[in-house]
């Protein structure tokens, strides 16, 4: 979105440019028989709490004049954000409007109402009721207290590179596959020794996948590879790239924060993976040599899925849809409306995907039949799902938390506030649920990067690994945490940072 220019994250500059614009598609009828509208009318705080499929979320308006202009200030409660100047007040019959940037209300003063329908800026797809009323002095929301007890730390390793792309292990040989931006595979022992490494030359923004004695990686160097994943020798490589545009980062404008890529999955005979070149391919399992693919309208970063016989993949502009893995001819689609960004999760009868709709949804699998959506206020769902026991797991982004979701009828089971963007997949066990997050500098709202552990139950936390950022990541406004999906096995959550460090914790309580 370009409606506001801050220096700020631009996902997340994006939502509260959403609300900055909230009613430029909100005027409603004038209020009967209204004399004209004055500012000392609308002058204090008003809030509202618009709700949409149960799911409500608090917003608030304060009006006040500064410096001789009569201004607006915005709180968004669910992103963290209070008191945030919008811009100056201008008012013409019963209707009231902001300048440079529009925000048109209508003022029933009967009621003693400003209401309007919220704009597709702000609530993407849906056309949801707004009604603001007035009200007491809006108290800046206390920061939440993040003093909970540290995981005991097991080892460390700096491999001086960022790592974006989730982590991968191998049960049998308990190696550990960490991919960073500097485009090298690492290979880690179970002792934290670098076992071996293997160049890619570009980012590695795909999870490593080990599908039998191999290890794949895609990287944004074009090409799939299939390594020895005991040595790191290479067998082949497959091109899965034909010239998709350059990634740009989040903070430029333009960026469609892409910040992932697809990873693999196989059946017996074949590899299928999408890339951002609008393709989904099929690849022979043994000599990586296409056997077909599927072109979508637009770039792919989704991970797809695999279903009786189905190669169930999603894209940018929205689409969802399952093709013969034998052939890639189509058998159902979906329309989720807008964006898919994150992996498609496959359990039961049932495929998961995170819209930037603000909508996980669940369709059934064999036929691509809506079954239920869950709507995450003001937030996109790019977390892949995890399963576990009949819910389903996932983080969230500008709403700063991790879900629990009933899988039967999407119901909400818990949701827990995190310290920052929880982004990645959460790692779940028999008891715990373990969630990356990133943060970044100056925000309306903290956003801190962290390694948090939740009760599986109860979405309680349980323990929490919070490292302030260096001041030079501060300064120059970085994103900082953990980006990457973190891992549980054997009692070990293994987690690796923007820093570069991986880092291996034991999974139970550490020390208050």
């Amino acid at each position: 979105m370009k409606y506001f220019r801050v220096n700020l994250p631009s996902a997340a500059a994006r939502h509260v440019v959403m609300f900055f614009c909230l009613a430029a598609a909100c005027v409603t009828a004038a209020a009967q028989n209204a004399s004209a509208l004055k500012f000392a009318d609308v002058a204090g705080w008003w809030q509202a709490e618009p709700t949409y499929a149960g799911e409500s979320s608090r917003i608030g308006l304060h009006f006040v004049e500064e410096d001789g202009k009569q201004v607006v200030r915005l709180s968004l409660f669910a992103i963290g954000g209070y008191d945030v100047p919008v811009g100056t007040v201008t008012l013409s019959g019963n209707t009231l409007d902001m300048q440079p940037y529009p925000f048109v209300l209508s003022y029933d003063p009967i009621k003693g109402t400003l209401s309007g329908v919220l704009p597709e800026a702000a609530a993407p797809v849906y056309r949801i009721p707004v009604e603001f009323r007035r009200s007491e002095p809006l108290p800046k929301p206390v920061p939440p207290d993040w003093s909970f007890g540290k995981p005991r730390l097991r080892w460390q390793l700096d491999l001086k590179a960022p790592v974006w792309a989730g982590l991968e292990r191998d049960a049998d040989s308990g190696m550990l596959f960490v991919g960073t931006d500097a485009g090298v595979l690492h290979a880690i022992a179970s002792g934290g020794q670098v076992a071996w490494t293997f160049d890619t030359g570009k980012a590695i923004k795909a999870r490593p996948a080990v599908i039998g004695r191999f290890v794949y990686v895609a990287s944004d160097s074009g090409f799939l590879y299939q390594l020895d994943k005991l040595r790191g020798t290479q067998r082949w490589r497959a091109r899965i790239d034909t010239g998709s545009p350059p990634r740009i980062p989040a903070s430029q404008e333009k960026s469609r924060w892409d910040r992932y890529g697809s990873s693999v999955v196989a059946d017996d005979r074949q590899l299928y993976v999408a890339s951002r070149d609008n393709h989904l391919y099929a690849l022979d399992i043994t000599t990586g040599k296409e056997r077909w693919r599927v072109t979508a309208k637009d770039m792919m970063t989704a991970t797809p899925a695999l279903y009786e016989g189905l190669v169930i993949w999603a894209a940018f502009d929205g689409t969802v849809q399952a093709v013969s893995a034998s052939d890639g001819k189509p058998r159902w689609t979906y329309d989720a409306r807008l964006a898919v960004a994150g992996d498609l999760i496959v359990d039961g009868d049932r495929v998961f995907v995170g819209s930037r709709t603000y909508d996980l949804i669940a369709l059934n699998a064999a036929n691509g039949a809506e079954l239920w959506k869950h709507y995450y206020w003001f937030s996109w769902i790019e977390s892949p799902p995890v399963v576990r026991d009949q819910v389903v797991y996932t983080g969230s982004s500008d709403g700063i938390g991790v879900y629990a979701i009933n899988v039967n009828d999407g119901s909400l089971r818990w949701r827990t506030t995190v310290p920052g963007w929880a982004w990645p997949r959460t790692a779940v066990s028999d008891d715990l649920v373990v969630a990356g997050t990133v943060g970044v500098g100056a925000f309306p709202g903290a956003r801190s990067g962290s390694l948090v552990a939740l009760d599986r139950q109860s979405g309680a936390i349980r323990w929490l690994f919070l490292e302030p950022p260096a001041s030079e990541t501060v300064e120059k406004k970085l994103e900082w945490g953990f980006a990457a999906s973190p891992l549980i096995a054997d009692g070990v959550v293994y987690a690796a940072d923007l820093g570069g460090r991986v880092h291996a914790f034991d999974a139970r309580v550490g020390d208050s």
